[in-house]
């Protein structure tokens, strides 16, 4: 069984939420908005303590995580955060789409133990932001720091400074490695990644023979504008987006790209499901 207390409950189709799993907000209060997307896995006894918590479409959060803290914690769509992660939003917590988080990591948004009335300095909050396709790898130490699309933390790191978009740090305290090993991302062209998408999109319809065939991998959207999006599925590899439908088969397929290929439902996509404002209980 799990439990989520809190005013507003949203769970999107095809969601897993496992046995010890609980969610509600800080002090034993009922949280006040908890919303979890499409075919998102949450682990067998994670706790969630905090008044909004949001996780996107495809994210897995697995077994033992904890997550914390006065502000929102928002989670994009299709991240990975491994076991053991600790998330904490006493600052705010913001992981854009794509973030990966290695197991037993800590991300925090706050400094806080030492007695202010004895002159301690260390008393602060503020804000934690990772963009898109950043990765801490594993056992990650993350201060309430700036992480800019596409950096990467090594195995072990402590993150204390502001990380550069698409470079490579490791150590303690981390140091900026891309010099030596490289950025994490290195560019592909626009027609590389529509064969590819294609070819990704061919291997499926093969291994699932009696799909309607109702998704589309175009180059952008103007390339698609002849196609009605209620009736099909439009990958635009160009915005890396598709319009979201919820048929089983854009299920299927968003499921036979990941881990390795990424989409994300564009802002326009099928209204989320409605919201309840009660208590939930499963199992």
């Amino acid at each position: 069984m799990y439990e989520i207390l809190a005013e507003e409950v949203t769970i999107g189709r095809g969601s897993v939420i496992e046995d010890g799993v609980k969610i509600q907000g800080r002090s034993n209060k009922l949280a006040r908005r908890v919303e979890i997307g499409d075919n998102a896995f949450i682990g067998y006894n994670t706790r969630a303590f905090v008044d909004e918590l949001v996780i996107g479409d495809y994210t897995m959060l697995h077994n033992n995580a904890f997550v914390a803290g006065d502000l929102p914690c928002r989670i994009g769509h299709c991240c990975w955060i491994g076991q053991h992660t600790i998330l904490n939003s006493t600052g705010g917590l913001t992981l854009g789409n794509g973030v990966g988080v290695g197991a037993y990591s800590q991300l925090w948004s706050h400094i806080r133990h030492g007695d202010t009335l004895q002159g301690c300095r260390w008393n602060s909050s503020r804000p934690l932001i990772v963009e898109d396709d950043v990765w801490f790898v594993g056992h990650c130490i993350v201060s309430p720091v700036h992480a800019y699309a596409r950096s990467m933390a090594l195995v072990g790191s402590v993150i204390t400074r502001d990380m550069e978009p698409n470079h490579v740090y490791a150590g303690v305290p981390a140091r900026d490695i891309t010099d030596k090993v490289g950025p994490q991302f290195q560019e592909v062209s626009l027609e590389e990644k529509v064969a590819v998408m294609r070819a990704k999109l061919d291997e499926f319809y093969a291994l699932h023979p009696g799909e309607p065939a109702s998704i589309v991998v175009v180059r952008s959207r103007e390339e698609a504008a002849h196609l009605p999006p209620q009736e099909y599925t439009i990958f635009d590899v160009s915005t890396r987006s598709y319009n979201r439908r919820r048929t089983e088969e854009e299920f299927r397929f968003m499921k036979h790209l990941l881990q390795l290929i990424k989409f994300f439902p564009r802002d326009d996509s099928a209204p989320d499901p409605p919201r309840s404002s009660a208590k939930r209980r499963g199992g």
